[in-house]
């Protein structure tokens, strides 16, 4: 019976160990980018898709704006935006890494179009 007990008691601990884990604090930002085309897109949602502690990651083309849910215990707003500036791209407070802006296309610059033929 003691053994049961206990066995019981591990379990219940168990329960609310695993159930304090998923309540991770998460948050949403939204912000403007300087993306402009669909490669900028794919390389910023790439990138910020894979990093530790970003849930979600996406670019509206449309209208520039780029919302990530990420948990806060992990990682920041000011560092989201510090990887975007290390991408190339400036956000609405952090000015983008002029070596990295160099070294994206020149569509992603706006120096040509990024459809073939024009």
């Amino acid at each position: 019976m003691k053994y049961s007990m206990l066995i019981m008691s591990l379990l219940m601990l168990m329960g609310l160990s695993s159930m304090t884990n998923q309540n991770t604090k998460t948050k949403t930002i939204t912000f403007i980018t300087t993306a402009i085309c669909g490669e900028c897109k794919e390389r910023i949602e790439d990138k910020l898709n894979y990093t530790k502690g970003v849930v979600f990651a996406e670019l509206n083309l449309e209208n520039k704006m780029l919302t990530v849910k990420y948990k806060t215990e992990i990682i920041t707003d000011v560092q989201i935006k510090e990887i975007l500036a290390n991408l190339g791209y400036s956000s609405d407070t952090v000015v983008r890494n002029h070596e990295a802006y160099l070294a994206l296309p020149k569509c992603c610059r706006g120096a040509e179009s990024c459809e073939p033929g024009k």
